[in-house]
């Protein structure tokens, strides 16, 4: 998908395409916390609100986790060339 050329100009490359994945990542971030303020503010039932703020928190903290995983798989893969 992504054509790396070895030498300086790969990592040049590299850094691109990470910043773009952490724009995606502070955007499902984003989004992840705008649901959580929407459903605080329009679900009335107390049990409800918590567990949806709480699926919620655990579908942000899977996003997460799944990026720092990507971002040292990358690194190592890097760090072989």
């Amino acid at each position: 998908m992504h054509q790396v050329f070895p030498g300086p100009p790969a990592r040049a490359a590299v850094a691109c395409v990470g910043v773009v994945e952490m724009k995606r990542l502070w955007a499902a971030l984003g989004l992840y916390a705008l649901l959580a303020v929407l459903a605080w503010t329009t679900i009335s039932d107390q049990k409800f609100k918590l567990a949806t703020v709480a699926v919620l928190a655990m579908f942000a903290l899977r996003t997460w986790s799944w990026s720092r995983k990507q971002e040292r798989e990358e690194r190592d893969r890097h760090d072989e060339d």
